[in-house]
């Protein structure tokens, strides 16, 4: 079976083209950045990570970049040639303690074991000083179970739920917000209807349904 990294790296120059120059990734883009415009504090661009920044979709939002893959790395730095882009691996990180104020991270998780995004978890909090947050998605497990859904390989196989996150944190981050992604089935949706929903699927992904949208975005802060 081919490894995440194998994977990605030979996606990298149809990355952007594949996954969000459609309606459906035009839609969860839109939601994403919301969020992020949202929670992170402009002011501390130069002090914010993009863990596993891929082609450089999100790195308005940081000035430091790392991925895994050299070739997504390579494209992110067409884009964006004055931020610090870095290969690396999430789970061991090249940076001094403390260093961040702010580190985020999308659409890695759901391809990781939960014990792989322990470690993480471990290693962003080591380079995040106290109070620092750490945003990050999954697919959520209270709607994989009503839809009964189940991956047939390590691409997106791994759903959470917030109880699974605070059993995660323990006693060394705070969970301080969370909303879903895509409420609605929006692939299922003919492409023309798709941007008229994002205003409603937006307010019923903040609602109290929201743990059975398709994701669900999580901050935690340092304690």
């Amino acid at each position: 079976m081919e490894s995440i990294f194998t994977y990605y790296n030979k996606l990298a120059a149809s990355y952007d083209e594949n996954r969000f120059a459609n309606s459906y990734g035009k839609f969860i883009h839109q939601q994403e950045i919301s969020y992020l415009n949202e929670t992170l504090n402009k002011k501390n661009t130069k002090y914010t990570l993009d863990l596993a920044c891929g082609t450089g979709r999100l790195l308005q939002f940081a000035k430091y970049g790392v991925d895994n893959s050299p070739n997504m790395i390579n494209i992110a730095t067409g884009k964006y040639p004055n931020h610090n882009l870095q290969v690396s691996k999430g789970g061991s990180l090249p940076f001094k303690n403390s260093f961040f104020k702010q580190v985020y991270s999308f659409h890695l998780f759901m391809h990781l074991e939960i014990n792989h995004f322990s470690q993480i978890l471990n290693e962003v909090g080591r380079t995040l000083e106290k109070g620092g947050t750490f945003t990050f998605d999954f697919p959520s497990k209270s709607r994989r179970k009503i839809t009964r859904y189940k991956a047939a390989s390590w691409h997106g196989g791994t759903q959470i739920g917030t109880s699974d996150i605070h059993k995660i944190i323990k006693n060394n981050w705070e969970l301080v917000n969370y909303r879903g992604v895509a409420f609605f089935p929006i692939h299922h949706f003919p492409t023309k209807l798709r941007k008229h929903l994002l205003k409603l699927d937006n307010f019923l992904c903040r609602s109290i349904f929201k743990q059975f949208s398709s994701h669900l975005i999580f901050t935690l802060s340092k304690k």
